[in-house]
């Protein structure tokens, strides 16, 4: 009988019971091997940084302190090796999409079977991208009205995947204080082009102050 492929697998989790829940699943499975647990991307780093052995990444969206989408490239380019299964409550088409063109192998939602979270690490080892159907039930439940600043953390999770990484620094920076000629010093470009950008955020997140923007931002870890 052909052995098993064995995963060093971490978990990336900022919520004690889901962490709980996936360590002992795993420690259930002859194959696979809990090599950490983060509770923040800081964290994840270290642990990649580490142990190099690491090939599987479970990942919720919403870490303490961490900007996930800087974290997911990072990853992608230095640990291409691993495989990155997003694990979250977030499931909006949209989102799921953006994570996907990110660069993560598989999207599960915690609602996912256990069957399902297996699967998802047989299948991107074996090269395939995976969608679970979890994700899909769970966003088929949740019908929600539109409203322009009352709204989901998944779909603020959204406004901010459409922004672009120049995108981001200025939104990082105006949470600092700094003023528009200030910005253009330290990122190389001109007062006009970080006014366009400004104007450009404002109107990806349908916002109408900053105020409300470093709010949102706060919310999603960007700052």
């Amino acid at each position: 009988m052909e052995d098993k492929n064995e995963y060093n697998i971490v978990v990336a989790d900022s919520h004690p019971v889901v962490i709980q829940g996936l360590v002992s699943l795993f420690k259930e499975t002859s194959n696979f091997n809990i090599s950490g647990v983060a509770h923040s991307g800081k964290d994840l780093r270290i642990l990649l940084e580490q142990n190099l052995k690491i090939d599987t990444i479970f990942i919720d969206l919403k870490l303490p302190n961490t900007n996930i989408y800087r974290l997911i490239k990072d990853l992608v380019v230095a640990h291409s090796y691993a495989k990155i299964i997003a694990f979250t409550n977030y499931t909006m088409p949209k989102l799921v999409q953006d994570i996907m063109e990110f660069g993560v192998h598989a999207y599960l939602s915690k609602n996912a079977t256990l069957p399902e979270i297996l699967e998802s690490i047989e299948r991107v080892h074996n090269g395939e991208h995976f969608i679970s159907n979890s994700v899909y039930r769970k966003d088929s439940q949740s019908k929600i009205e539109d409203n322009d600043f009352a709204l989901t953390p998944e779909e603020n999770f959204v406004k901010f995947a459409e922004l672009t990484e120049r995108e981001l620094d200025v939104v990082i920076l105006l949470s600092r204080g700094y003023t528009n000629k200030e910005i253009a010093e330290k990122l190389f470009l001109s007062k006009y082009t970080i006014e366009t950008h400004r104007k450009n955020i404002m109107k990806k997140c349908k916002l109408r102050t900053v105020g409300q923007l470093i709010y949102l931002a706060t919310q999603q870890g960007l700052l």
